[in-house]
């Protein structure tokens, strides 16, 4: 009881914001910061891997929001490499209501990248976003916008990112090849279309389970099996940061609601603190996107988010441990 009230009062550090925090100065080896700067979102695709109301991602669809002024204090406490851009994403980022005096007011030193499904007003963001806050030199668009078959008309699409790169906005489509035969059909007829136009379009393979099956290159498929549950140590070379100024282990934590390992305005959370290896009983339910073997920031593939190690089978206590943390994490909820 007294550890969940602890949690509650980091979710919500009222009596703690400071005007100055010491700096989070990231290393060589951290490859992703991302602000999750809300849970909410504006589409219902039936295959989202967000899973918003049922599945795995039901507690981060409920996640409480930090107001703007933390969540500027907490970029403001970055320290980021000329290749490492702050991510924003959700949900869908442009409808957290602090959005645009978020990107105003960070410090410039910060560059950004946006994650997106662009239904929002064009001109809105044009008139209030400066365009070298999403400027950056990179192998792919500071601003990445996502193709959802049967949710987001190709066509708005198409006319929404010319419209911005007019504007001088550097954009970037992308869609997901998924197993269903009409939806992975969706998405290539549309990348035609999107090339036709001169535009970048680029794919992502699926990732997860669909009809019984697990999509995805793994270093281990175990890790994703969700038919298993074991015991290991992990670390991550990432920064995630929920709706309410959490910082995770991980991406299944962040989704799944589990108690975070500290908050971002806590003025003891260091770079130092992100590369601990951390107990960990859920090996077998890890994200994909966690542990997948991907590209890293420079498009070069091989790279995997978290590292895994000591995969030990469950003993009784560590099996306790676990139902206990999900209990707490349900009443911080």
């Amino acid at each position: 009881m007294i550890y969940a009230l602890f949690i509650r009062l980091k979710q919500f550090p009222s009596k703690l914001v400071k005007d100055n925090y010491r700096n989070i100065n990231m290393k060589e080896h951290h490859n992703y910061v991302a602000f999750f700067l809300t849970s909410a979102c504006n589409l219902r695709c039936s295959y989202c891997i967000n899973d918003h109301d049922i599945g795995p991602r039901r507690n981060f669809s409920k996640s409480k929001h930090m107001p703007v002024d933390r969540w500027i204090k907490a970029a403001n406490r970055l320290i980021l490499r000329e290749d490492l851009p702050l991510t924003l994403q959700g949900g869908e980022p442009l409808l957290y209501k602090g959005f645009y005096k978020f990107v105003n007011e960070v410090k410039n030193e910060i560059k950004m990248d946006l994650l997106t499904n662009m239904m929002f007003d064009v001109d809105e963001f044009i008139q209030n976003v400066p365009v070298e806050r999403f400027t950056r030199k990179a192998p792919y668009a500071s601003i990445r916008a996502s193709y959802h078959p049967g949710e987001n008309d190709i066509s708005d699409l198409i006319e929404k990112t010319i419209q911005m790169q007019e504007a001088g906005f550097k954009i970037g489509i992308y869609g997901i090849l998924h197993p269903d035969s009409e939806i992975r059909a969706d998405v290539l007829t549309a990348r035609e279309k999107c090339l036709k136009n001169g535009l970048d379009f680029r794919t992502k393979e699926f990732l997860g389970s669909y009809n019984g099956s697990t999509y995805g290159t793994f270093k281990d498929n175990e890790s994703v099996s969700n038919k298993i549950m074991k015991s290991c140590e992990c670390k991550t070379t990432e920064l995630i940061v929920g709706p309410g100024g959490d910082v995770y282990r991980c991406h299944a934590d962040l989704y799944q609601g589990r108690l975070p390992i500290a908050h971002i305005l806590d003025d003891d959370l260091t770079e130092a603190e992100l590369d601990k290896f951390r107990a960990c009983n859920f090996y077998g339910s890890c994200n994909p996107c966690d542990v997948k073997v991907k590209t890293n920031r420079f498009q070069v593939f091989g790279h995997s988010s978290v590292e895994i190690r000591n995969v030990q089978n469950l003993k009784n206590n560590q099996t306790q441990s676990s139902i206990r943390e999900e209990k707490e994490t349900l009443k911080i909820k």
